[in-house]
């Protein structure tokens, strides 16, 4: 039951990323295109180290970093989907 609760700090890392990630590399020419690639990395590198840290010690190591990575792109999806509802609304786009 702790894949709940980390899934929920996840999506929290996700949404959170992003403007932080816009923040850092908004504004040059190159830093713009990057800007969704670098918060899936973040979310996905915080979804390992979250998961070996909180998953149950009986599975592999490998095992619950590579959970937690792939809950950390399920993470980073759900942020960028909430930013994209936020700013563009339903009918957006």
């Amino acid at each position: 039951m702790r894949i709940l609760p980390l899934f929920a700090a996840l999506v929290v890392v996700g949404c959170v990323a992003l403007p932080l990630g816009a923040l850092v590399l908004d504004g040059s020419d190159s830093g713009e295109n990057l800007v969704v690639p670098v918060q899936v990395l973040l979310t996905t590198a915080a979804g390992a180290l979250l998961g070996r840290a909180l998953l149950d010690r009986e599975r592999p190591t490998r095992q619950r970093l590579l959970l937690g990575a792939g809950l950390g792109v399920v993470g980073a999806l759900v942020g960028i989907v909430g930013f994209f509802l936020l700013l563009n609304g339903i009918d957006g786009a």
